[in-house]
């Protein structure tokens, strides 16, 4: 029987493009949360392609490493348990995104007793989680998607997103639609539209502002956008009132 894994440690950690973290190895486990960027992460004798949303379990005493090629950050764990313990290598969080849920939550959590029932939890849904690699469709829309999240206050194309990626924007509107059942200019509308609504929500700045911080081109497409999605104006979802 396999002993109950016991957290050491957890942290976030950040790097810019470029910014690779050296080979190292640990005593215990590293369980490492991809959060945003693109890593390349050699790992013993394999290497992997990390994007949002992967997670990655070390062994003890396994060499390993951290290859920047966007600038990224992630969550890890340090985590006491059997070198043999019935965990994946690698693994991909849900739509739900349950994975980063708990990471998250093992990182802010100060309580012991919280953190050993987190740390529970994980560990029954990484003995669950393990799936076979993403297809290559998959990985291309993934890695749109993290595009999308960087760039999308500026006047981000289509074109440009499937030329850096290698791909033909043709081939990148296909796997936009079997995999999200969408296309890539709506997905890249969605994240501009979710930055919007939280600056109304959230803020008193003028919807000029809003418009020009998330890639409007102006505040009536901005206006537009909101009130065919949510059915009210921006001015309608105010939740901070501009100051007299």
């Amino acid at each position: 029987m396999h002993r109950s894994p016991r957290l050491l440690g957890a942290g976030v950690h950040t790097a810019g493009p470029g910014k690779d973290y050296p080979a190292h190895a640990h005593t215990s486990w590293e369980l490492v949360y991809y959060v945003r960027g693109r890593i390349t992460c050699p790992v013993g004798d394999a290497t992997y392609a990390a994007t949002p949303g992967t997670v990655l379990l070390t062994p003890p005493n396994t060499w390993h490493a951290e290859q920047s090629r966007t600038g990224y950050a992630n969550r890890y764990l340090q985590v006491d348990a059997a070198a043999g313990h019935p965990w994946p290598r690698l693994c991909y969080d849900d739509a739900d995104h349950t994975l980063r849920r708990v990471f998250d939550a093992l990182v802010r959590e100060p309580d012991t007793e919280l953190r050993t029932i987190l740390l529970a939890e994980l560990d029954l849904r990484l003995r669950r989680a393990a799936a076979p690699p993403p297809t290559p469709a998959e990985q291309l829309v993934a890695q749109a998607e993290q595009l999308f999240e960087e760039g999308f206050a500026t006047g981000l194309r289509i074109a440009d997103v499937a030329a850096e990626l290698g791909s033909s924007t043709s081939g990148l509107r296909a796997a936009f639609a079997r995999l999200r059942d969408t296309s890539p200019q709506a997905a890249l509308q969605a994240v501009r539209l979710r930055h919007a609504l939280a600056h109304i929500r959230n803020s008193t700045l003028p919807l000029q502002a809003v418009a020009e911080l998330t890639g409007y081109h102006s505040v009536s497409h901005l206006s537009r956008h909101v009130k065919a999605t949510t059915g009210s104006a921006p001015g309608a979802l105010r939740t901070t009132k501009p100051r007299p």
